[in-house]
């Protein structure tokens, strides 16, 4: 496999098989997959769950390779022509433990650029349903991606016959067009009707002379992503203090049954 480019894709010329799914009706069915703006830029997220939202783990950092704040993080579902679905904040970020921003084995590190971001509310599944993610594709499958890029970052795009070229461990080499600002999109597959993220747009190669996308599989991965979320909100509930119960009738017993409740 080529030399996969930096942490910053790289403009190429678009793909004429590209969607835009820029009026209402084109949108419909997609509106999980958003913007995430970071401040002094934009990558492609997805709505995953109620309050999940999954992207590359590259797009938490700048150039300078220092972690954004997720105070600087906001995610834009949805985005069309400068109105959301819906736009929350972000609550708190987690990357995946085997990513170093950087690191020159590349492989391992496109393998492993995924995060997940807490959202500070919950998107209500009446607005917007959460994509799937589950199954996973092999060489030869078709798979669909729908992105936000550098010249269309005002509405999303969707290209729905990208080919999977091969599949090295837990790295899909895609026919896909993605451009700076795709990073973190969704690569999915129509099973019996239901779209399912099976992977997630981080960088581009060249690929037997020919342009390719580079996405980090999610089998096996998103589960250790939810596994240290999971950890980290019960580490904020064992953190919460005692609180005196303020009923009518003091019966001067503290409760410290306190419980964190995702938003």
């Amino acid at each position: 496999m080529a030399r996969a480019e930096g942490q910053f894709l790289p403009s190429i010329e678009p793909d004429t098989a590209l969607r835009p799914l820029d009026t209402a009706d084109d949108l419909r069915g997609w509106e999980a997959v958003g913007r995430l703006d970071t401040g002094t830029g934009f990558c492609t997220a997805t709505l995953i769950a109620p309050d999940l939202v999954l992207t590359a783990a590259h797009c938490l950092f700048d150039q300078e390779a220092t972690r954004r704040p997720d105070s600087a993080l906001s995610f834009n579902a949805g985005l069309r022509n400068g109105r959301a679905v819906a736009q929350r904040s972000v609550r708190q970020s987690i990357l995946h433990p085997d990513y170093t921003y950087g690191s020159p084995e590349e492989l391992s590190r496109i393998r492993s650029d995924m995060a997940l971001l807490q959202l500070d509310r919950a998107i209500p599944e009446q607005t917007i349903r959460p994509l799937a993610t589950r199954g996973s594709v092999e060489t030869g499958d078709h798979v669909q991606v729908v992105s936000y890029g550098a010249e269309r970052e005002e509405f999303a795009s969707l290209e729905d016959d990208c080919e999977v070229l091969a599949d090295d461990p837990g790295v899909l080499v895609l026919s896909c067009s993605v451009v700076q600002g795709s990073s973190g999109s969704p690569v999915m597959v129509d099973r019996d009707g239901q779209m399912n993220v099976v992977s997630v747009v981080s960088a581009t190669a060249d690929w037997r002379d020919d342009p390719v996308a580079l996405s980090a599989e999610l089998q096996g991965q998103l589960v250790v992503l939810l596994d240290l979320l999971d950890r980290s909100n019960a580490q904020f509930v064992r953190s919460l203090p005692q609180v005196r119960s303020l009923s009518g009738a003091n019966d001067g017993r503290e409760s410290s049954g306190a419980r964190f409740v995702r938003p």
